[in-house]
């Protein structure tokens, strides 16, 4: 056991040190700590103005880059998606913003929105997964005029009825008519999806809109999961998807991580990892474009194997080949 003794020496001990470093800090240390001291804080002084400095010029360059492509995006765009009704599917967490700048260039590129349906946080939650299917037995009971694949998941299934409902393969789109409202509404009723305003027409095209995901890495990589088999089934009944997110949806399983590295997928539907920014909504659009004219591409900053945009990688190819 341990004595009162030892207690008194260990207090005593304290004491002291502690006396001896006030002696030395106000005796023949003192100058020596205080001139350290200085330079430390002159030396911290000169890094915090340089990352100022830093900071500054990346913000600058954002500015200077989102700009720019919001005044050339008339001319990229012109045209490029002429007469097309594109359908907005909007997951959790996505930016209201980002989804407004979306729908002004989609008409800037000749199209329209012919409908935006938000995706409820309960649609993504594997925990979910038997409230789904449930619902999606019931709701596939009353659409005659879908095929389901036999050996089709839960999602599988979800997407082949979210394509009835908001897409079609025709160029010019089609009317939203009974079965598509009553499959929204079942989802609607259920929390797992809902129109946001009036659909005019089911969509010949369809932008997945991503945004920020969980911070818990399992519930983020089981949304992402259900992301890419809705996505992949929807592709299927329309002319063409992309899924775009910002930079975060890349990587640690995101939905663009997740879309990309399911390979299947990969070959079918489009991805942008940049939308976040102005240039990288831009190029979402023209993703849009080249999968409405049968082209498939991933683009963006993090491993994207074709490039900043469309075209970006075969005129690389060709410059190093010249």
């Amino acid at each position: 056991m341990i004595s009162f003794r030892y207690h008194i020496v260990s207090i005593v001990s304290v004491f002291l040190a502690l006396a001896i470093g006030v002696a030395l800090g106000g005796g023949p240390l003192e100058g020596e700590v205080d001139k350290t001291l200085a330079e430390q804080a002159e030396q911290d002084r000169r890094v915090m103005a340089d990352l100022r400095s830093q900071v500054a010029a990346l913000e600058g360059g954002n500015r200077f880059t989102d700009e720019f492509a919001s005044s050339v995006a008339p001319r990229v765009l012109a045209e490029s998606l002429q007469g097309r009704p594109v359908s907005l599917l909007v997951l959790p967490g996505a930016e209201d913003q980002t989804v407004s700048s979306l729908a002004e260039l989609v008409e800037v590129a000749g199209g329209t929105v012919s409908g935006t349906v938000r995706a409820g946080q309960g649609l993504v939650d594997v925990g979910n997964k038997q409230l789904v299917d449930e619902l999606v037995s019931q709701l596939l009971d009353g659409v005659d005029d879908v095929t389901v694949p036999d050996a089709a998941g839960t999602y599988e299934r979800l997407g082949v009825l979210l394509a009835r409902a908001i897409a079609t393969d025709e160029d010019a789109g089609a009317r939203v008519d009974d079965a598509a409202n009553s499959i929204l509404s079942g989802l609607s009723t259920a929390d797992l999806m809902s129109p946001a305003g009036d659909m005019t027409r089911r969509g010949s095209v369809v932008l997945v809109v991503g945004g920020a995901g969980a911070e818990d890495d399992a519930a983020r990589e089981g949304a992402s999961a259900i992301v890419t088999a809705l996505v992949d089934a929807i592709d299927q009944a329309t002319d063409g998807v992309v899924v775009a997110g910002p930079a975060d949806t890349a990587r640690n399983g995101g939905v663009v991580e997740s879309v990309r590295s399911e390979v299947g997928t990969a070959q079918e539907v489009s991805t942008v990892d940049t939308l976040d920014r102005s240039a990288g909504q831009v190029v979402t659009l023209l993703a849009l474009a080249e999968q409405a004219g049968g082209s498939t591409g991933h683009y963006g900053s993090i491993e994207a194997p074709d490039g900043v945009m469309p075209g970006a990688a075969e005129e690389t190819v060709e410059g190093d080949n010249g």
